[in-house]
């Protein structure tokens, strides 16, 4: 039903739905979930789609024996070959020869293959084909299952997802014994393509990295991202780009945005901008605060770093770093104490890179002498961690 244009911005009050927590909580991998405690969205939301999953499975396959039951067998008859044993069987990783290009054949092998699909898998569930080629062997390739897509940002050549994407798929060189004919010092090299794609693809910008002393560091760099998506050639095999190049390339629609706020996660905010399913507009949700957003709001928050902007930012941060003390120390007076453990300052402590971590400058926060040296909201430095696209 389509609201009207008077009821768009009409809501009742919030709700805690309890009897949501009150489910999860049965499941081992929830035990220790407690209201009030910030969980990693991504985290959170790869155990909520494996749940939802194994119910999926576990209703999928007590329908199949209530059918199974209700055809007359004799009383002794031996069990389905369909058992667990079966099931076992299944999960030992599948081999089988591949012809590609020019005749070539390839070992290919299925690794972590789901052995029951569900409405979930479906829905999210994509599969990434990893090439191995050694001198004098046949090539290796690895198939192995995707939910969400995990790509890497933290390289400075990353400035948009189409880079990120791109970056999966560079090849890796490898050295080592290989059991070649050709000797056991032969240079091997490694690449991974993506096989399949799902209707709801997930991307998941990998937004920490560690540091030499074991700790997780922030990236704050603004990552693009288009409202429409085209996945780019160079992330398909060779085997699937014929076939792309007279039907197109997968296209999708960007449905749902989840950013990150503050300077690590455990002291951070989580927000949402969801896409209507009339596709024309967008609701911004902030815990309780719900409101309209255009369009153009979402695209602005893909906006692509200004490289120019984020380099003086750095050089800033060099001249800084040595001498200035730590301006977050007093963020736990007005935003709560930061877990220790939490993501760290990533690139650096220095005000300057604060106020343009966003690749625009921010409003600096101020003393009470109205200074500038004042405390930092839990709500700056907002930048994209898990994108939602809609196959159309």
């Amino acid at each position: 039903m389509r609201l009207k244009e008077g009821e768009l911005e009409q809501y009742g009050d919030s709700f805690t739905p309890d009897f949501v927590y009150d489910v999860m909580r049965r499941l081992p991998r929830f035990v220790t979930m407690q209201r009030g405690h910030q969980q990693d969205a991504e985290e959170f939301l790869g155990f909520l789609l494996e749940g939802l999953h194994d119910e999926c499975v576990h209703v999928m396959k007590s329908s199949d024996s209530s059918k199974t039951s209700a055809v007359a067998t004799p009383m002794n008859a031996p069990s389905s070959p369909t058992s667990d044993s079966a099931s076992r069987r299944g999960s030992i990783d599948d081999v089988w020869q591949q012809v590609g290009p020019k005749q070539k054949a390839a070992i290919t092998r299925s690794s972590g293959t789901i052995l029951t699909g569900s409405p979930i898998t479906k829905i999210f569930g994509g599969s990434l084909r990893s090439e191995l080629r050694v001198p004098g062997l046949k090539d290796s390739i690895t198939l192995e299952p995707y939910q969400p897509l995990q790509l890497d940002i933290g390289s400075p050549n990353i400035h948009n997802i189409i880079d990120a994407l791109k970056g999966l798929t560079h090849s890796e060189v490898l050295h080592g014994d290989f059991k070649s004919p050709k000797g056991p010092n032969v240079t091997a090299t490694k690449q991974v393509f993506i096989e399949t794609v799902p209707p709801v693809l997930i991307l998941h910008l990998k937004r920490f990295q560690y540091d030499n002393t074991g700790g997780t560091q922030k990236i704050w760099k603004k990552v693009g991202y288009p409202l429409e998506l085209e996945l780019p050639k160079e992330v398909f095999p060779r085997t699937k780009r014929s076939v792309f190049a007279h039907d197109g390339y997968p296209k999708y629609r960007l449905i749902g945005v989840v950013y990150h706020h503050g300077k690590n996660a455990s002291g951070g905010h989580y927000t949402v901008d969801v896409r209507r399913q009339d596709g024309k507009e967008w609701i911004r949700l902030d815990d309780t605060v719900i409101k309209r957003v255009r369009s153009e709001d979402v695209a602005e928050g893909g906006s692509e770093e200004d490289p120019k902007v984020l380099a003086a930012a750095l050089e800033a941060h060099k001249k800084d770093s040595s001498s200035s003390g730590n301006i977050f120390s007093s963020i736990g007076e007005e935003n709560g104490e930061a877990e220790e453990d939490g993501w760290k300052q990533a690139s650096g402590s220095g005000k300057k890179w604060s106020s343009v971590v966003n690749g625009a400058s921010t409003p600096k926060p101020k003393s009470a002498n109205g200074h500038g040296a004042g405390k930092f909201s839990v709500m700056d430095n907002k930048v994209a961690y898990l994108l939602f696209y809609q196959n159309i």
